[in-house]
């Protein structure tokens, strides 16, 4: 009976080590520069929304969102990045600057540096695919591994546009950030 339960705690615990890995998309090494890149996978965000790409059925249904952590290090530069990928049905003009922010379930709201993009016409939906590419600095990584991020706001020239995060994508949000400290080894942190 002992080694039967000593049995089951063991598969257990193999169980549990097999689900805490995690599945990155990318952790490469460039060969020209020697850049090491770590992306974890891309997370849909938001919700279904209605393309402009007409079917028999309606419109042809589209992620609202798209959401990737990385990390990428060189001989100068070590930085997190949080790349979102969003559609739109404007053309929208995006300015230089702190104008996507990040609300967290602790209730801070967090403004992040984003470059600019004109966006790119996207024929499979005949919308504008824009991609916000922000620098995450060391202490937000050391939030968003804790914290939740509940809704990521979008402050174009013209208008706003607030993304809302289901539990579930929140909590695959909050895993991809820390897969992507744990290949780095910045997490879990260690006392």
């Amino acid at each position: 009976m002992k080694k039967l339960v000593s049995l089951c705690i063991l598969f257990a615990f193999a169980a549990l080590r097999l689900s805490a890995q995690c599945d990155l998309a990318v952790d490469v090494v460039d060969d020209f520069d020697s850049t090491r890149l770590i992306s974890a996978k891309a997370v849909n965000i938001g919700y279904m929304i209605p393309s402009k790409f007409e079917t028999l059925d309606g419109p042809k249904l589209v992620e609202e969102a798209k959401l990737l952590f990385s990390y990428t290090e060189n001989d100068s530069i070590n930085c997190f990045f949080i790349t979102l990928a969003i559609a739109e049905y404007n053309y929208e003009y995006i300015d230089v600057g702190f104008n996507v922010l990040l609300k967290l379930s602790n209730g801070e709201v967090i403004g992040l540096y984003n470059v600019p993009d004109s966006g790119t016409f996207d024929k499979k939906t005949n919308m504008r695919l824009y991609q916000h590419t922000c620098v995450a600095s060391l202490d937000l990584f050391s939030k968003l591994v804790f914290y939740n991020i509940e809704k990521i706001r979008i402050e174009y020239k013209k208008q706003r546009r607030t993304l809302t995060l289901s539990d579930k994508q929140q909590a695959e949000v909050k895993q991809a950030i820390q897969c992507v400290g744990e290949r780095l080894g910045m997490f879990p942190v260690k006392p």
